[in-house]
């Protein structure tokens, strides 16, 4: 049995409840399948980026997103659309139901992106990945809580963040050793399971966001030679100069 990260959701293995009009999910998920069929997406293949809360995997997904024409989709979005109040009960089902079918729908032109991807047991990854759907892990596991918590102040004393009306700054102490310990789970599981992870460096963000696209889009290139002449094709017409 692989490795798995632990994780603050409780599983259960209940099948989808009637309760959860599965006619509806299906027919949310219809419409999703519009809007990604209207965006005409990228030939690469499709990716999951996950990771660590607050570690940049967000930033990095969106820059890939722009520069490959990937239909970009947070989890955040899927829990808002489909599933947002739903008991923990009955959620890993419904969760697992609506990323298969995307993902079987577009094995490839899809990027998802979020923490949510990898939720106890840490399913998703380890079948997108059998299916040759590329994943990536983003954390911080390799620097002090010191350096993480300086970090974070720094980005949200000029950024939105939702941190500034949960937690103070004492408690983001805290936060900032809960984020390294995570990382270091996410990463575990990474290495033990043949999966992709970065660790991204908080305090040189920019460049390292970009060193982390460029990775990845080297990684599909090499996943799907097809795929190159579309990343050419995007960087040519400009869209990499207008994601700065």
């Amino acid at each position: 049995m692989p490795a798995q990260p632990p994780d603050d959701t409780s599983p259960a293995a209940d099948p989808i409840p009637a309760a959860l009009r599965k006619a509806e999910i299906d027919a949310a998920l219809d419409a999703l399948f519009v809007r990604i069929e209207a965006a005409q997406p990228g030939a690469l293949p499709s990716v999951l980026i996950s990771g660590t809360i607050r570690c940049g995997k967000t930033k990095v997904a969106s820059k890939l997103a722009r520069r490959t024409g990937l239909y970009h989709i947070k989890t955040d979005e899927i829990r808002n659309t489909f599933y947002l109040g739903v008991s923990e009960a009955d959620k890993r089902r419904v969760v697992k139901y609506i990323f298969r079918r995307l993902l079987q729908r577009y094995p490839t032109g899809l990027l998802i992106d979020g923490t949510a991807l990898m939720d106890a047991p840490c399913e998703l990854p380890l079948w997108a990945a059998r299916r040759g759907i590329a994943f990536y892990a983003i954390g911080y596991s390799f620097e002090t809580p010191a350096a993480k918590h300086r970090d974070l102040l720094a980005y949200r004393a000029i950024a939105s963040c939702w941190t500034k009306r949960s937690k103070s700054d004492d408690e983001m102490r805290r936060f900032a050793r809960r984020l390294i310990r995570r990382s270091q789970d996410v990463r575990r599981f990474c290495e033990a399971n043949g999966l992709n992870y970065f660790d991204l460096d908080s305090g040189d963000f920019d460049r390292e966001r970009d060193r982390i696209v460029r990775a990845i889009e080297q990684d599909l290139k090499a996943r799907q030679p097809g795929g190159t002449a579309r990343l050419r094709e995007w960087v040519r017409k400009g869209v990499a100069g207008r994601a700065g």
